[in-house]
């Protein structure tokens, strides 16, 4: 059944912020349809936890009307489905169809996602990114050094041990505009002038006076800076790396950031209270 979708008008705040484009939201699914609760909660990194005890089908996944299930679906072949949990579809998708992969780059996706664009991928086409995203086991070490951008084998293999990864599996990516979601995803991802990328800075330390303290080295920005780093601690600021300036051409005077869904919340009520900047 395809669920009608209107434009999200949530994070006013957070939307003035981009100058151009509106911001990303990125959402994974381990099974297809299924949304961020899913990604976050039933499945572990480790993959050792019962689906039953992380997330009970009465209280936290609470069966929809209009998008019934069969008993009989399971959610992935060694963990069958309780009968009370319903498996959410994602707008325009069968529930037996297989997204394609990609053949652009990820941040190529999310910089298309940025002008209106939606995308529903399996995988993308940066090697790195893969590794990144766990969709490979083979760490971009050798391209690394290759590039030039390291002295030598061991400070690539070093460099490539270092990306963030993503511990959880999945079958699908969501890349879309912020106007196309209906305020459920995994990661928030904004291009922003330095201005305004303080601002942001200056909210997360709004409540408690907190820190923000920056993970990066100029590699894997978009897919590990500011997707996979921003869902790990809530919040991750980038410069960008070559491949993603290369590629998807966002100004030379933009920097990206990603945002946890569960901090986004915190982030826009900070903006909301500051005071404008004075210039």
């Amino acid at each position: 059944m395809q669920i009608e979708r209107v434009p999200f008008s949530g994070y006013p705040k957070l939307r003035r912020l981009m100058e151009t484009g509106e911001p990303v939201c990125v959402t994974f699914e381990i099974e297809e349809g299924d949304t961020r609760e899913r990604f976050r909660e039933v499945v572990p990194a480790s993959g050792s936890v019962p689906v039953q005890e992380t997330v009970p089908a009465q209280e936290t996944v609470p069966a929809q009307e209009t998008v019934p299930i069969q008993e009989t679906v399971p959610i992935q072949e060694t963990v069958p489905v309780q009968k009370a949990v319903p498996k959410k579809k994602v707008t325009g998708k069968g529930s037996e169809e297989l997204p394609e992969k990609s053949g652009f780059l990820f941040c190529e996706l999310v910089q298309k996602a940025r002008m209106g664009e939606k995308f529903r991928i399996s995988g993308q086409n940066c090697s790195p990114g893969d590794y990144v995203l766990g969709l490979s086991e083979e760490n971009p070490a050798e391209y690394y050094l290759k590039s030039g951008r390291y002295r030598d084998t061991q400070a690539a293999e070093k460099a490539a041990l270092s990306l963030p990864r993503l511990k959880r599996k999945f079958c699908s990516v969501v890349v879309e505009p912020l106007s196309l979601n209906k305020g459920n995803f995994d990661v928030l991802i904004l291009f922003l002038k330095p201005e305004k990328a303080m601002r942001i800075v200056q909210a997360n330390a709004y409540s408690e006076g907190k820190r923000t303290v920056m993970d990066t080295m100029g590699a894997a920005s978009i897919c590990g800076d500011c997707t996979v780093l921003a869902l790990e601690k809530g919040m991750s600021l980038s410069f960008g790396c070559k491949g993603s300036r290369k590629h998807s051409r966002y100004e030379d005077f933009e920097v990206p950031l990603g945002i946890a869904f569960e901090k986004v919340e915190e982030i826009e009520e900070g903006l909301s209270k500051l005071p404008e900047t004075m210039c």
